[in-house]
């Protein structure tokens, strides 16, 4: 008798190609050609889909390969030997997604035009625009707090003492532009910058040598760009004693980007000093010994303006000059207004540290 066999029948599944990590990839691939499609579909929502559009893509905009870091964060940095490196933290990963749809309870318009163009509706007749935009500023203004009008502004020194220039000049602020950069333009940090330069003159007699030129056209070589525009700042005004690069910090939230200074909210500073660790530098601690004393008298005078001093591994043309720093002034989820009103803060230590200068203390 031959021995009986039993046969088992299962039902076959194929495998699928795809695991959960390209799915969500292919998802999101399909939600963004999905905008596209309106946006070029419908001419009515052109400017309010590109916003979103701007604001989904812009995951860090101080990083041109940002996109791919933040997706896979244990790539190692490849970007510009000069330029600011971010953090990546976990919550980034979603971060940037979150601000289309994260609203904000104290700007009911904004949370309309500009988290959330797609659903504008013709309200009176008018289509509500987006982003919302600030109106001109003004450099002329009222006294700060605590501070009493000038009567007679004290007379402007004969040479150039504080140099000014913007390595990132598209750098701005999306409170105000509704978008993080205006590439090939002058964005809210040169008027940062201008502020800086119109207090130091007018109001402690400080003569400026600032600059202008755009020198992030192409981004990769910003610093290559604005390292000439400084070599001919300090050529042209040998008794500059200090040198001041104006940015803008990225990737902060509202809350972290707001300090409350005399009463008023404006946008924090930052100092950032370089150091030798990817290229020769040996003097970088002057430069760190000056940004210690600017932190402390804008602490003296201004507290709680100052978010202290990060040294970071990049030179940022801080070699051209001992006493060269980087301040960011504010983030992206600042407004122009608030910059402005730091910077004008700025000019009372700036002024203190170059009359000590200039005096041989």
């Amino acid at each position: 008798m031959h021995p009986a066999y039993h046969y088992r029948y299962r039902r076959y599944r194929p495998r699928t190609r795809f695991g959960p990590g390209i799915s969500l990839i292919l998802l999101l691939a399909l939600a963004l050609l999905l905008i596209n499609c309106l946006v070029i579909l419908s001419p009515a929502f052109t400017r309010a889909g590109h916003a979103v559009l701007n604001t989904l893509l812009a995951w860090n905009d101080r990083d041109p390969k940002s996109i791919m870091r933040v997706a896979v964060p244990v790539m190692a940095w490849s970007g510009s030997r000069e330029d600011v490196p971010q953090v990546v933290a976990p919550g980034a990963l979603v971060a940037q997604l979150g601000r289309v749809f994260r609203p904000d309870p104290r700007r009911p318009v904004h949370i309309v035009a500009y988290q959330m163009p797609l659903w504008a509706r013709e309200v009176n007749g008018q289509e509500p625009s987006a982003p919302v935009m600030a109106p001109e500023m003004s450099l002329d203004h009222e006294p700060l707090p605590g501070e009493e009008a000038i009567q007679s502004p004290p007379p402007l020194s004969e040479e150039s003492l504080v140099a000014i220039y913007n390595t990132h000049t598209g750098e701005t602020y999306a409170l105000t532009d509704g978008m993080e950069r205006l590439t090939g333009k002058r964005g809210g940090v040169v008027k940062a910058a201008e502020a800086l330069e119109d207090e130091l003159e007018k109001k402690y007699g400080v003569r400026v040598a600032r600059s202008d030129t755009i020198n992030d056209t192409n981004y990769n070589s910003s610093y290559t760009k604005s390292q000439e525009t400084l070599q001919k700042l300090l050529e042209e005004n040998p008794s500059v004693q200090v040198v001041l690069d104006i940015h803008r910090d990225a990737g902060k939230s509202r809350e972290n980007s707001l300090v409350t200074v005399d009463g008023q909210q404006v946008a924090p500073v930052l100092i950032v000093v370089g150091s030798d660790a990817r290229s020769p530098f040996p003097t970088w601690r002057q430069n760190y010994n000056f940004a210690q004393e600017l932190a402390a008298e804008i602490d003296k005078q201004r507290p709680g303006l100052c978010l202290g001093v990060r040294i970071l591994e990049g030179r940022y043309n801080q070699f051209l000059h001992p006493r060269a720093v980087l301040l960011e002034v504010g983030s992206v989820s600042n407004s122009t207004e608030e910059a402005v009103l730091a910077a004008r803060m700025l000019a009372g230590p700036v002024a203190e540290l170059v009359k000590r200068y200039m005096d041989g203390e």
